[in-house]
């Protein structure tokens, strides 16, 4: 096996690595956003929604670079089984 491909794989077992925990980080801001706009708050004047508008830009960052990289990690895979 040459160099390069092992270079490969080690590399798409890091990216996937990568893409798990951004996983868990998006269910982390998930269940931090959802506390914050607690629904069965009587008085929604109370919630936080700057604390909750700055998570849901995180998460949506989080969000694209998970996209980006599962891209990444279908071309590496890709260009493994060619």
């Amino acid at each position: 096996m040459n160099h390069e491909i092992l270079m490969l794989k080690a590399r798409l077992a890091d990216n996937r690595n990568s893409l798990a925990s951004m996983k868990l980080k998006m269910g982390s801001y998930i269940s931090m956003i959802r506390n914050i706009l607690d629904p069965y708050e009587p008085d929604f004047t109370e919630l936080d929604i700057a604390r909750a508008s700055v998570l849901m830009q995180d998460l949506t960052r989080l969000h694209t670079d998970a996209n980006r990289l599962k891209a990444q990690i279908r071309q590496m895979e890709k260009d493994l089984d060619g």
